[in-house]
């Protein structure tokens, strides 16, 4: 038993005098004739075995559809990104031309392709571009083959980069080039331009008119 302090509501022994808190004088204070019990504390119901797997499994479950939704993500916006800029990449012409100069004593024959390559893919790796050269039958005279990335230093730049060029000490009489986007030995695409010949100086020579 004990009694209950009326000014702090400490309870002190039955027989004390005064208050064990505040040294309330405790001697016409009744004693509590019901002794307090304590309320147990209550815990919060544990979870079962199925309750924890059900969460656990539902955790499973959130992580492969997340790893799924990435997956398909990276398939879609990704892989098939990398594939439209490649389709993407184009020629754009600058100049097709051929002209004559003087050297040691003779006439040579400089034939250029010259244009811009739009769309650049991020990564260039086994790209190629290989020019050809037509007469006006539409036989193949010559070709050259560069790396696409011997380009990517001119993308920084606002003029056009050398594609192909052939050289020779003989005429030959070039009707039109095709430029192509090669990349593992499959043509992406291809772009054609005709030989402008208006700045030849000299007239042609009468030798060979072909390769």
């Amino acid at each position: 038993m004990s009694k209950t302090c009326p000014n702090c509501g400490v309870n002190s022994p039955d027989n004390a005098k005064f208050c064990i808190e505040c040294a309330y004088d405790l001697t016409d204070v009744p004693v509590n004739k019901v002794k307090e019990e304590e309320k147990p504390v209550q815990k919060p119901p544990a979870s079962s075995d199925s309750e924890k797997g059900n969460v656990a499994l539902g955790c499973i479950i959130m992580i492969v559809i997340v790893i799924a939704i990435a997956a398909v993500g990276f398939f879609v916006f990704g892989s098939g990104g990398s594939e439209n800029s490649q389709q993407n990449i184009t020629i754009t012409f600058d100049q097709v031309y051929v002209d004559d100069y003087d050297y040691d004593g003779k006439t040579h024959y400089s034939y250029n392709v010259n244009g811009y390559i739009l769309n650049y893919p991020s990564d260039d790796k086994n790209f190629m571009v290989k020019t050809i050269y037509y007469n006006s039958n539409g036989s193949e005279i010559t070709s050259s083959v560069k790396k696409l990335s011997d380009f990517k230093d001119d993308q920084n730049y606002n003029f056009a980069s050398t594609l192909g060029s052939y050289y020779t000490e003989n005429y030959v009489d070039i009707d039109h080039v095709s430029v192509q986007i090669i990349k593992d030995n499959t043509v992406l695409n291809e772009f054609n331009s005709t030989m402008n010949k208006n700045k030849l100086t000299h007239a042609p020579n009468s030798g060979n008119t072909s390769k």
